[in-house]
Formats: structure tokens, sequence, C-alpha cells
């Protein structure tokens, strides 16, 4: 799909508040709400929006830890790492999961509400598993910049 200025306006707005109404957006587009609409319709459509989520404060809802955690697997074998990505991609504590170059295969952002479930965790998913190399784990002390916002040129 080929993006317009208008389309790049719309993505840079939906990315800031995706509940933006259609006056607002066509405000900021400088075109009419049919269009903003119609053209947003088409971004979904077409997969270049591919979620549209709240984000949670996970400390008003009792999950205020979060781990980065780096995992290597024991040797390249297409089964098992297929197998180890299908099971914490479902992982509901696992937020993000990126497959990476480095000392590390997989890297993982974890979500504990106590620091003995960030343990529960590890043990049931990870050091229980033969296939698990190394794990390294960092944990966040305060987060800094949190975000999925790409930037988007305005062309």
């Amino acid at each position: 799909m080929q993006l317009d200025r208008i389309d790049r306006k719309i993505l840079a707005a939906v990315q800031a508040d995706c509940t933006i109404g259609a006056e607002a957006l066509a405000e900021l587009c400088a075109t009419s709400p049919s269009t903003a609409l119609r053209r947003l319709r088409k971004l979904r459509a077409a997969g270049v929006i591919r979620a549209e989520v709240a984000v949670v404060d996970g400390g008003k809802v009792d999950r205020s830890l979060l781990m980065i955690v780096g995992v290597r697997l024991e040797r390249d074998d297409a089964r098992v790492a297929a197998e180890f990505r299908r099971r914490l991609q479902v992982h509901p504590a696992v937020m993000q999961m990126y497959f990476v170059t480095g000392s590390a295969d997989y890297i993982l952002h974890v979500s504990a509400g106590t620091m003995e479930e960030y343990d529960a965790f590890i043990e049931a998913e990870l050091v229980s598993d033969p296939n698990v190399a190394m794990t390294e784990t960092h944990v966040v002390i305060r987060p800094l910049k949190v975000g999925l916002s790409l930037p988007i040129a305005a062309e």
C-alpha cells in the first residue's frame, strides 16, 4: 500500500491516541471526517494498523515488576525453537518477545506482581526447559520511555 501525506498524518495521530474522533482526526489531517474515517478503515484493512490497544499502568493492577530477559537456546534446532516460541508467545506474563542477534536468541519483556511470581515463571518456563542454555534477567527499576509508536515521516 502506498502511503500519502494524509495517510501518514492519520497514522501519527492514531499512534498518539487511537480513540481520536473523526472531527479531530479530520482537523489534524486537513480533510473531511468521512475521508479521514474511510482512510483509517483502509489502513486497518490493509494491515498497516495491526492493533489498537489500551496501555495499562502495571502498578495500578498489581503488575508493577517488569523484567527484560535474554534467553539462549542450547542448539540450533528448528523444532525446539518453534516449540519454545509457541509456548512463550501465549504465556500471559510475556508482554513482548523478540528473536534477536547477539549473545541471546530471544529477548522477553515479562510482567510480574511479585518477585516470587517471577521466580515461579522462570522455574516453570525456562530453568526446567532442557533446551534453554542461558537466561539473563534485567529488572526494570524505572521505565524512562515506554511506547510502540513508530516515527512517521510526513513525506
